[in-house]
């Protein structure tokens, strides 16, 4: 099963009360329903998974209108699986549109969606009709499809100005799709539509690829640090081995030997540590400085050659 599935059958199991039920199901219409007119208008809505169409028709159940006929196939084209046909009778198609907050040419009435909690139905009716979303674990990525621009449009814009979540929108073949890549803002849509469960499974994997992030960028940090130590002690090493050589460290001075001394004793400590070691112990930046007149009395004698 897809994250996406997973996702809508959480949707699924959400409660219906009669506050949202119509805020909903105009989602559903808006974004996956057509009116076929004849003798008997009715509305028909495809959906692709069992308990979408189940929830579909307990939506109209509540907003009182019974009477759907639910039809599937076996849809071959593009392995899409199973599509449910749900087939709505209506005694009149533009008062049952009014009544949901549409109208004939299917525009969202702004009053019916005023109301934070019934924009956040009408979303998940959007969600489950025609959005899907990637495994978090993969990569981040929420869309929703539309044939029409003007619809992706102002739910861009109302998401961004209401919910602070920003999102784009692109042409593709036979419509439109709004999209979120960013994962703090797919867990927060995913909140806004009650997929609550799913929103924590993002933050988890976005705490885990920081958490990962932070230990790799500390691993390599102690890794270069140490890489610069080494080459620096090595450096200092060599140039108190040189000095030995050539005139021997008791001629250094008292201070200069005793540093050169715990150098060659403890090549691999660093050199806060070196001069809690000295009497009386003195500051990492006097042994840099101590160590740095040897290293310079050494290019000294090699630029006199």
């Amino acid at each position: 099963m897809s994250f996406t599935s997973d996702v809508k059958e959480e949707l699924c199991t959400l409660p219906i009360n009669s506050f949202t039920a119509k805020a909903e199901f105009a989602g559903f219409l808006k974004f996956k329903g057509t009116l076929e007119i004849g003798k008997r208008s009715h509305f028909e809505l495809t959906v692709k998974n069992t308990c979408v169409a189940r929830r579909v028709k307990k939506l109209l159940k509540i907003i009182h209108q019974g009477n759907v006929d639910i039809f599937y196939r076996q849809e071959k084209r593009l392995n899409a699986g199973r599509l449910f046909l749900l087939r709505i009778a209506v005694e009149n198609a533009k008062e049952f549109l009014n009544d949901l907050g549409l109208n004939t040419v299917g525009e969202v009435n702004e009053q019916t969606v005023s109301d934070p909690i019934l924009f956040s139905a009408f979303m998940r009716g959007a969600f489950l009709s025609s959005g899907s979303i990637a495994n978090p674990v993969h990569h981040h990525h929420l869309e929703i499809y539309y044939r029409k621009l003007e619809a992706l449009n102002w739910i861009l814009k109302r998401l961004e100005e209401f919910f602070g979540i920003i999102g784009h929108i692109v042409d593709v073949s036979y419509g439109y799709r709004f999209y979120i890549k960013n994962g703090e803002m797919i867990e927060e849509f995913l909140n806004l539509i009650g997929a609550m469960r799913a929103a924590n499974l993002v933050h988890s994997v976005m705490m885990a690829n920081r958490i990962r992030s932070d230990v790799t960028r500390s691993v390599n940090f102690i890794e270069a640090n140490s890489k610069r130590s080494g080459t620096a002690s090595l450096k200092q090493i060599d140039a108190i081995i040189e000095i030995d050589r050539r005139i021997g460290l008791k001629s250094l001075p008292s201070k200069l030997y005793k540093v050169a001394k715990l150098r060659l004793e403890n090549p691999a400590i660093s050199l806060r540590e070196l001069g809690a070691m000295l009497t009386p112990p003195v500051s990492k930046s006097v042994v840099h400085r101590r160590l740095g007149k040897i290293l310079k009395m050494v290019q000294l004698k090699e630029d006199k050659k």
